[in-house]
């Protein structure tokens, strides 16, 4: 069947939407190995954000050793040729040793891609160049990945070759600088989560991986975001989110955004 089998948390078997209110690891140790196709995770950052819920490692190094864990087990139920994306910041340097500790270590996940999130809206320092981006680490299972360029073309300012005044007839696949504004004004936009994503970047990931019916997994769902990215483009997902409240507003999101978006 091409809705995820778990109707206790699913609110709308229509959309293929197997949303949970758990522990990332309860839901990624529940999944068969080699059953998703790409992975887009926004976990905890470890003591940036304000909220209880960046504050819960004793230490940098707990916070790694749990990345570690739950990154591992993302390896094991990706398929082959599948995409890992994992968003995270730069304001300290913890970001890095992730990188350098967790990901680079696991023999299964190929770098790819640091691709920078850009934007220029809200608030900003007068003490410094304001600090306008956030950061997103891409890595594939294998040296082999599976890649849709021709889903993610965006329109060439050119549109003619200089040399012999054809036209390219099609776009050009974006770089690794994505800039996109996350107004406050928008109608995805939500107030209650401090980390949200645009969707139009998640479908960027969604689209570049995978076909209609492939899998997405989210292990820290969040405000919804790229559960509304993937059923809106004809693709399962499944993911989970621990904090209840964030759980409850997120499913009301999705089934509101898929029908306006």
């Amino acid at each position: 069947m091409n809705t995820i089998d778990n109707p206790d948390s699913n609110p709308n078997p229509s959309l293929n939407l197997d949303l949970r209110n758990l522990d990332c690891m309860e839901l990624l140790t529940s999944l068969p190995e080699e059953s998703v196709d790409v992975i887009i995770a926004d976990p905890p950052y470890f003591e940036i954000i304000g909220n209880d819920w960046d504050h819960q490692w004793k230490s940098e190094t707990e916070y790694i050793a749990w990345c570690d864990a739950w990154v591992r087990q993302c390896a094991v139920v990706l398929k082959p040729g599948g995409a890992m994306y994992i968003w995270g910041t730069t304001k300290t340097d913890t970001f890095l040793r992730f990188k350098l500790n967790v990901m680079n270590v696991i023999s299964s996940l190929e770098y790819r891609n640091w691709i920078v999130w850009s934007y220029d809206w809200g608030g900003r320092t007068k003490k410094t160049w304001p600090r306008k981006h956030e950061d997103c680490l891409m890595y594939s299972k294998g040296n082999e990945m599976r890649w849709y360029p021709e889903n993610v073309e965006v329109p060439r300012k050119v549109t003619k070759n200089i040399r012999t005044g054809e036209d390219f007839g099609r776009g050009k696949v974006p770089t690794d600088v994505w800039q996109q504004n996350n107004h406050t004004t928008s109608r995805e936009y939500c107030g209650w989560h401090p980390t949200q994503k645009p969707v139009a970047l998640l479908e960027r990931m969604v689209l570049a991986h995978t076909v209609p019916g492939d899998l997405v997994l989210d292990p820290f769902s969040g405000s919804g975001s790229t559960a509304i990215a993937a059923i809106k483009n004809g693709r399962r997902f499944v993911g989970c989110e621990k904090d209840p409240e964030y759980f409850s507003k997120s499913l009301k999101r999705i089934e509101d955004l898929i029908e306006h978006l």
